[in-house]
């Protein structure tokens, strides 16, 4: 995936320098790289990448004098050397970000595809049957034997998911149900507070 990667750093790995150039000069670095040899120039090297002698720049290692200001060597090339980092860091980061997309992609295959055979859960509901609720216990009750024995993992995760879902919706109209008696109770028992204060005055 070479045509994936900055030209610059492709150049780097393929003959151990880093260099820069105008854009449109960049853009022209072919995606497969020709092989030197040790008696090549630079002057050949670019007419072979370029087809033709470009400007082109090449960074190296320089020890600069002590009283040398640092933004002066960030002028050196230390812009141009950000650049290919940052450039070489979001590829790698969306290279990542498919990677991972993929791996999720295919675990959520790999779920749907999940079976568990029947014995197996009847053995571990058994274990765990003085700390079910007896709304799960209920649950699996109903549903076991509807289930053949081999347990899809896929399809007994949606009937636990409309099961609670269920739940939910019936604790939410009882809640409901009980918010109103409280307020029936309350104005029931203001009347009762009047009429005894009715009681009283007579």
């Amino acid at each position: 995936m070479a045509h994936e990667t900055d030209p610059r750093v492709r150049v780097l790995r393929k003959y151990g320098i880093l260099i820069d150039a105008e854009q449109d000069v960049l853009d022209r670095i072919p995606g497969r790289l020709p092989a030197v040899d040790g008696d090549m120039t630079f002057h050949q090297w670019k007419k072979d990448i370029f087809g033709e002698a470009a400007e082109v720049g090449v960074f190296s290692l320089d020890y600069p004098y002590g009283n040398t200001r640092m933004k002066t060597l960030s002028g050196w090339g230390g812009e141009y050397v950000s650049q290919v980092i940052r450039h070489q860091t979001a590829l790698t980061r969306n290279r990542k970000q498919a990677e991972l997309d993929e791996l999720g992609k295919r675990l959520a295959e790999a779920v749907a595809e999940a079976h568990v055979p029947r014995e197996l859960l009847e053995m571990e509901i058994e274990e765990l049957e003085d700390t079910l609720q007896a709304s799960v216990r209920d649950f699996f009750d109903r549903q076991l034997p509807r289930l053949g024995e081999d347990i899809s993992m896929e399809q007994l995760v949606k009937e636990m998911l409309h099961y609670m879902n269920r739940v939910a919706a019936e604790f939410s109209r009882a809640q409901a149900r009980e918010d109103r008696l409280k307020e029936q109770v309350d104005q029931l028992q203001e009347q009762v507070e009047v009429l005894k204060g009715q009681l009283a005055e007579r």
